[in-house]
């Protein structure tokens, strides 16, 4: 999985999901991005979470990852 792949599927998302913005997963992953990046507060709710689901920010990214393609798969590939 490439950083650059997982920005695609987004950003497919992003165009033609119905309802991209509202979406959990979404929220999540723009939460694991915060918190790859350290720009999470070590007392906020989110981290603590985050970090009560996954062992660390890799793993959350996979896990998301896996998530995302399958929602993005069919937009991907239109016929």
């Amino acid at each position: 999985m490439k950083y650059l792949d997982l920005l695609l599927a987004l950003d497919v998302l992003s165009r033609y999901y119905p309802r991209y913005y509202s979406h959990e997963l979404v929220q999540l992953a723009e939460d694991v991005f915060k918190w790859l990046n350290n720009e999470l507060p070590e007392d906020s709710s989110r981290l603590i979470y985050l970090k009560s689901c996954f062992n660390s920010p890799t793993e959350a990214v996979k896990f998301i990852w896996k998530e995302v393609q399958l929602l993005a798969g069919p937009f991907l590939n239109l016929n």
